[in-house]
């Protein structure tokens, strides 16, 4: 709080940033550099206040760093979710999170943006945690899809699985390379035969 008051030459911009400024010009340098890109001094230039500035909203980069993982956490599975539950049925709910990697707006954005904190996940403890608690959220609502969708409750966990994975690798792996032993319609019956139950194929 002491850093807080010190803070009085950025204050009056500081007023005009809001948390979220932060946090999104935080997301998008983690996006493109890493966690070690996410620097006070460069956040303060691209946002063009002073370093100052930035004790308004965050105690330290720690404070930071921990605000970005839980608005990661809200964009790339609360909001995702949110988005996808307007269709109709849980089926082509599946379909539209398969379609995702590829077809979204910002897909881009949110490949290199998970990527980057699995990656830091490696070596933090806050990080890893948020994975592991987005990995489990997003798989619980997968197998809820495919229990309603009238797949076995027996084949349920594993297919939610190998789902999950698909979507993640369809996220990471080159289109370029993957067009040179897979066709899109042959994966396009992958992701059928995994979303559809046997009564349906």
């Amino acid at each position: 709080m002491a850093r807080m008051k010190q803070a009085s030459a950025g204050a009056a911009k500081a007023k005009r940033l809001e948390i979220a400024d932060w946090v999104n010009a935080g997301l998008d340098l983690l996006a493109r550099g890493g966690v070690e890109s996410v620097r006070i001094d460069e956040l303060a230039r691209v946002l063009g206040v002073t370093k100052g500035s930035f004790y308004w909203h965050f105690e330290d980069r720690a404070h930071l760093l921990r605000s970005m993982l839980e608005q990661w956490r809200r964009q790339a599975t609360l909001a995702v979710i949110e988005r996808v539950e307007s269709s109709g049925t849980p089926t082509q709910r599946l379909r539209e999170l398969m379609d995702l990697p590829v077809r979204a707006s910002g897909a881009k954005r949110g490949k290199n943006l998970e990527l980057a904190i699995r990656l830091w996940a490696n070596h933090d403890a806050d990080a890893a945690a948020a994975i592991e608690e987005i990995d489990q959220h997003r798989l619980v609502y997968v197998a809820a899809q495919l229990r309603a969708s009238a797949v076995p409750e027996a084949r349920v966990g594993a297919r939610a699985f190998l789902l999950y994975a698909f979507v993640l690798a369809e996220s990471f792996v080159s289109p370029g390379a993957a067009t040179h032993v897979v066709s899109n319609s042959a994966l396009k019956r992958l992701g059928d035969e995994l979303i559809e139950s046997e009564a349906s194929l």
